[in-house]
């Protein structure tokens, strides 16, 4: 007879690929960086 896993062990499981998946998700996904809306967000100082 086979033995069930224990039910915490798949619970943390779970919750373990869930919190990895969060973390990894929008680091795959996004490939640009926000940029500033303008030169003055940004810090460039224009000389007039």
């Amino acid at each position: 007879m086979k033995t069930k896993p224990d039910f915490m062990l798949v619970v943390l499981a779970a919750f373990g690929l869930g919190l990895a998946a969060t973390m990894l998700l929008p680091m795959t996904t996004s490939s640009s960086v926000a940029a500033p809306a303008s030169a003055l967000q940004a810090g460039v100082i224009q000389p007039e």
